[in-house]
């Protein structure tokens, strides 16, 4: 008796059922995640009449064959809608996961509504298991082969939380996993700055550079291991479709996608990327809530490797430089930057007229210039720290943007740049570069104040 005590107050697979074909294949799928979890299986059938000796007669039959697999089965009917049911029985505290077949409806109206399994993912408070084929869960969970997982991702919270629930698979058994990720062009060229047209199918070579190096960084960093593959694939539209392709085509088992978890009629307003992956993929999908929390952030922040210091050139400018090589005492890479503007030329003056091959001369040994007068700045000692320094001259119309894309392109850990230290109406009426790149890089700032010296 003490040992089902224990049983049950540890957190349950719970598993839906309609006693379908669909459904005993969500029921396998769950029998075998029970048993790797050392978990109990709480199958549950929900009917508007629940008490029917029938349905508990299928149900116990259920249940009985489940437990002949080997699992710790409790089966109950509830009375109610299905997926409201599910939704409510799914508590964090007594549920580990919710696993659903592909197919259920809940009344004539599936396509306003959206089927048992959609909004069961869209709505339960821990992840969900939509399962098409459970054969990939019972060959893993007999030790036959991998399961190969596909992880979509787009660097936003959900996505991490799915990233961090493929780890937890990754401690029940070996999985091979692919990280993929669809960019929209327009958002990358504002992001990551650049020239020349934007191409209409792929991305540019230093684009997709870019966007692999940063999803394999962040990707390392969440599943704890390098042993993963990426796909970076560029899309003008919707995600959902080229990411449910994208792991068709990897051959995946399973695709793991985060979920807002919009209500309502909000789900109508925001085109909702696991609800598009679960009418599109082919394969099982797992849906994982932001409410799934994963480990504890830790007290200390990662040590800074790689610092980009921003200078014009001015006294008040370069005083940020000392301070910049001082975050990296202990070796890395700092990136000393000046952003000019595209249509600027040697003597502080600017293009007039139209763009022509004098110009472009011109503007060329301009930036050269700016280049070698950046790498008169780099202190002498600095090899002799470990610090390895780059140079750029970036190229934007408005500075405090082309710092942010610099930074982005450098995936910089701190950006340090001096401000002038205006304040009151000064401010307001002249700007501050520092101000705008404070309010819209996401990225560590350290500023220097002019008064403060080295």
């Amino acid at each position: 008796m003490k040992a089902k005590t224990a049983e049950k107050k540890s957190p349950a697979v719970l598993c839906g059922t309609d006693f379908s074909t669909n459904s005993t294949q969500a029921a396998d799928a769950a029998c075998e995640l029970a048993k790797l979890l050392h978990a109990p299986l709480d199958l549950v059938h929900v009917s508007e009449i629940p008490a029917h000796p029938p349905l508990e007669r299928e149900l116990e039959a259920e249940a009985a064959r489940l437990r002949g697999k080997g699992a710790v089965v409790h089966a109950s009917i509830l009375g109610g809608i299905p997926d409201e049911e599910l939704v409510k029985r799914a508590k964090p505290k007594s549920c580990r996961m919710v696993v659903v077949s592909s197919l259920g409806r809940r009344g004539p109206g599936r396509w306003l509504l959206g089927s048992v399994s959609e909004r069961t993912a869209e709505r339960a408070p821990v992840p969900t298991l939509v399962v098409r084929n459970a054969m990939p869960f019972r060959e893993w969970a007999r030790g036959e082969r991998p399961l190969k997982v596909f992880v979509a991702f787009n660097f936003t919270a959900t996505a991490e939380a799915a990233l961090r629930w493929v780890k937890a698979l990754l401690d029940i058994g070996p999985c091979e996993v692919v990280v993929g990720y669809v960019d929209f062009p327009l958002e990358e060229r504002a992001r990551l700055g650049g020239t020349g047209p934007v191409p209409l199918v792929g991305n540019l070579p230093e684009v997709q550079a870019v966007l692999e190096r940063d999803l394999k960084a962040r990707a390392t960093e969440l599943l704890g291991t390098e042993q993963f593959g990426i796909r970076v694939d560029a899309n003008w539209g919707q995600p959902n479709a080229p990411l449910a392709a994208m792991a068709k085509q990897q051959g995946a088992d399973l695709i793991v996608v985060g979920s807002h978890q919009y209500r309502g009629f909000e789900r109508f307003w925001n085109l909702s990327v696991s609800s598009g992956i679960l009418r599109d993929a082919a394969m099982s999908v797992a849906v994982v809530p932001m409410t799934t929390k994963g480990p504890k952030a830790v007290g200390i922040a990662p040590p800074i490797r790689r610092v980009m210091a921003v200078t014009d050139f001015s006294g008040t400018a370069n005083r940020a430089i000392p301070h910049a090589y001082s975050l990296l005492r202990g070796g890395g890479t700092l990136h000393l930057v000046h952003v000019a503007h595209p249509h600027e030329l040697p003597g502080g003056e600017f293009l007039k007229g139209p763009l022509n091959e004098s110009f472009r001369t011109l503007h060329a040994t301009y930036l050269q210039s700016c280049a070698a007068k950046l790498r008169t700045l780099i202190p002498p000692e600095a090899t002799a720290m470990g610090i390895t320094t780059e140079v750029e001259v970036a190229e934007h119309e408005d500075v405090a943007t082309g710092i942010c894309q610099a930074a982005e392109r450098f995936a910089a850990d701190a950006i340090c740049c001096a401000t002038h230290g205006l304040s009151g109406l000064s401010k307001a009426l002249m700007g501050s570069v520092a101000q705008k790149v404070l309010t819209r890089s996401t990225r560590p700032l350290l500023l220097v104040h002019p008064t403060h010296e080295t």
